[in-house]
């Protein structure tokens, strides 16, 4: 690897105002600075450390941006989360979420870190324990609307992807049978949270039906991958808008400086949504963002 290309090139990714070129250029280089050992360890832009394989071609985008490929989510949530905030990363991978939101809340908040897969939970301990994090918990499950053992599917163990799924084998190969949980009958001994992060994989109803307590009654701010690239699935999106509609939720569209009312699922071209109510606390977290 050639190590001061290596450094001028993340240099440039991570901090160079301007985007266009920025994939072209890491595309001509990426064979010279990319490490011989997949496993690395590297600083983000926002003062912690990842672990990460760099097989993993989303991990690999971590290593030489220092963020997120989801930046217009994370630019809104550096200015969304407080101190003191409770928070819970469901679908934490190998946490990139659950340190920003750690960072964030500082010690006098909380982060809960839920992973079902049991390599890719590693990972997001290792991550916790290297940025010496006391205020994360990690919890290696899934949650659903249901306690029980399921498969979870991947391609490979090691690869730490956060396209695993529990609903969708898709040429998927591998698998592992894991722990779900809910998000009631957590509430019972966790911190209730204030806001929640659901990154699962066409698992989001699941998820928001094993909580329909803890949202009527607490009302926290949701983050949510509602939308799959490419997804279609128009029964899926109705399914969603009723129940979300039903709790007293409206949906939000994160979108490059703003966020949106979405009426329609199927009519939005975007993936993640702010779920809140409107007459909540939660919602002037969201009103400055609104266009």
């Amino acid at each position: 690897m050639n190590l001061p290309l290596n450094a001028l090139v993340r240099g440039y990714l991570r901090w160079c105002p301007i985007t266009d070129g920025k994939r072209l250029l890491l595309n001509l280089t990426r064979g010279l600075i990319t490490p011989k050992d997949p496993i690395a360890v590297f600083d983000t832009k926002y003062g912690f450390q990842l672990k990460a394989n760099l097989a993993n071609p989303e991990h690999q985008y971590l290593y030489f941006y220092g963020t997120h490929d989801e930046r217009h989510v994370v630019t809104k949530l550096l200015k969304m989360i407080q101190p003191g905030d409770i928070c819970w990363d469901i679908g934490a991978n190998i946490g990139f979420y659950t340190c920003l939101l750690a960072s964030r809340v500082e010690e006098a908040g909380a982060v809960v870190a839920f992973e079902p897969a049991l390599r890719t939970c590693g990972y997001l301990s290792e991550n916790v324990s290297l940025n010496r994090f006391a205020n994360v918990t990690v919890l290696n499950k899934g949650l659903s609307d249901s306690i029980e053992q399921r498969n979870l599917y991947y391609v490979e163990a090691g690869l730490a992807e956060g396209t695993a799924s529990l609903k969708y084998a898709n040429g998927r190969t591998a698998s592992e049978r894991v722990t779900l949980d809910t998000i009631d009958n957590l509430t019972r001994e966790l911190p209730v949270p204030n806001f929640i992060k659901i990154d699962v994989e066409g698992y989001q109803l699941e998820v928001l039906r094993g909580g329909e307590h803890c949202l009527r009654t607490h009302a926290p701010l949701l983050m949510a991958e509602l939308k799959d690239v490419g997804e279609t699935n128009q029964t899926l999106f109705a399914e969603i808008e009723n129940y979300v509609a039903d709790l007293g939720y409206h949906l939000y569209e994160i979108r490059k400086y703003s966020v949106r009312r979405c009426q329609k699922l199927s009519d939005s071209p975007k993936r993640n949504f702010f779920l809140v109510k409107e007459q909540s606390r939660a919602f002037s977290r969201i009103l400055p963002w609104l266009r």
